[in-house]
C-alpha cells in the first residue's frame, strides 16, 4: 500500500486488526509503528520476526522515503527531521491517535527524532540497538578492533564514510562484514535476511556521508516525557551497549534491557524473549 505524503509516496504495510471482538464489545488494540534500520534497507528487516506481536497489537511497517518500495526522491530531502515528519504524516493519514514507535538501528535514530518533534503523538517509544549520536561510530570501531578480522577492519569505513561505489561493491562489503552483526552465525538466516530488502545505495551513501556525522539528539532527550524501552545487545558491534546505557542515562522515563546472547538483531537471535518483552511493555498499562 502507498500513501502520498510530504511530496512523495511512502510504502506501508499493516499486520493485525485495529479492533477485535471481546465478548459483546469490540476491543481497540494498541498501534505500533516499526521503523527499519539502514539507511538503504526496508521494512522486510522486521519480517517475519515481529509478526507474533500482531496477536496483541496492530503493526504498521513503512519504508522510509528513498528506501525499499517507497519512491526515490531528491536525497537532500532525506533528513532525519523529514523522515520523522513522514512518520507523523502517515499516522495522520491513517487517522490514528497516539501510537507506539519501535525503531531499530538507524530507525531508532529516526524514532528518537520523531519523539522529540512529536511527543504528543507518542504513547510509548522502543529503541532497539541504536544510538543517540554519531559518537556510536567511535565506540563501534573500538569494539571491532577487538572482534573483527583484519579484512573487516580494513573495509568497515567504506560503508560508514559513504564510499560504496556500486552494487557490486555493496555486495562485497556485506559478504565480508555481515557476520559481525550476529552473535551466533546461521547461514540460512543470514542469507534470507540479507537478500530480502530492496537496497538503496544512493540514500545509504548520502546519509552516512552528509547526515549522520551531524546527528546528535542527546540535548533533547533529557526532557522527553515518553515512556521508553531501550534494548541493547551484548554482542552488538555497531551500536554497542555503551550507546544503550547513554540513552538510558538521558531519557527520564526509560527502562534498559540487555540481551546477553545477541548481536545487532536481538529480535532474530533471541526471538521469543524479544517478543515477550515488547508485548509486555506495550500492553502493561492495559492489564
Amino acid at each position: 500500500m502507498f500513501a502520498s505524503l510530504n511530496g512523495t509516496r511512502i510504502y506501508f504495510d499493516i499486520e493485525g486488526s485495529g479492533y477485535v471482538p471481546n465478548g459483546e464489545k469490540m476491543e481497540k488494540k494498541p498501534v505500533l509503528f516499526a521503523v527499519h534500520g539502514g539507511p538503504g534497507s526496508d521494512h522486510s528487516d522486521f519480517k517475519p520476526w515481529l509478526t507474533p506481536l500482531a496477536e496483541h497489537m496492530q503493526i504498521v511497517y513503512l519504508d522510509q522515503r528513498s528506501n525499499g518500495q517507497s519512491d526515490r526522491v531528491d536525497l537532500t530531502t532525506c533528513t532525519l527531521d523529514q523522515l520523522a515528519d513522514d512518520i507523523e504524516a502517515l499516522r495522520q493519514y491513517l487517522g490514528l491517535g497516539q501510537i507506539s514507535v519501535l525503531g531499530h538501528s538507524f530507525g531508532g535514530m529516526v524514532a528518537q527524532v520523531y519523539a522529540t518533534r512529536y511527543p504528543e503523538s507518542l504513547e510509548k517509544l522502543l529503541l532497539v540497538c541504536t544510538a543517540p549520536s554519531w559518537n556510536f561510530y567511535a565506540d563501534a570501531l573500538e569494539y571491532a578492533s577487538n572482534h573483527a578480522t583484519a579484512e573487516q577492519l580494513k573495509v568497515i569505513p567504506e560503508m560508514f564514510e559513504g564510499r560504496i561505489e556500486d552494487e557490486a561493491h555493496a555486495i562485497r562489503w556485506w559478504e565480508v562484514c555481515y557476520d559481525l552483526y550476529f552473535h551466533v552465525l546461521d547461514e540460512d538466516v543470514m542469507r534470507e535476511t540479507g537478500n530480502r530488502p530492496i537496497g538503496s545505495l544512493e540514500v545509504a551513501n548520502y546519509t552516512f556521508k552528509n547526515l549522520l556525522p551531524l546527528y546528535d539528539v542527546r540535548p533533547k532527550l533529557t526532557t522527553l516525557p515518553v515512556q521508553t524501552l531501550i534494548i541493547g545487545a551484548r554482542y552488538d558491534w555497531i551500536t554497542p551497549v555503551s550507546q544503550a546505557e547513554e540513552m538510558h542515562s538521558l531519557i527520564p522515563n526509560s527502562t534498559l534491557m540487555l540481551f546477553e546472547h545477541s548481536g545487532h538483531m536481538p529480535f532474530i537471535e533471541e526471538h521469543h524473549a524479544f517478543i515477550a518483552l515488547v508485548s509486555n511493555f506495550i500492553r502493561q498499562d492495559d492489564k
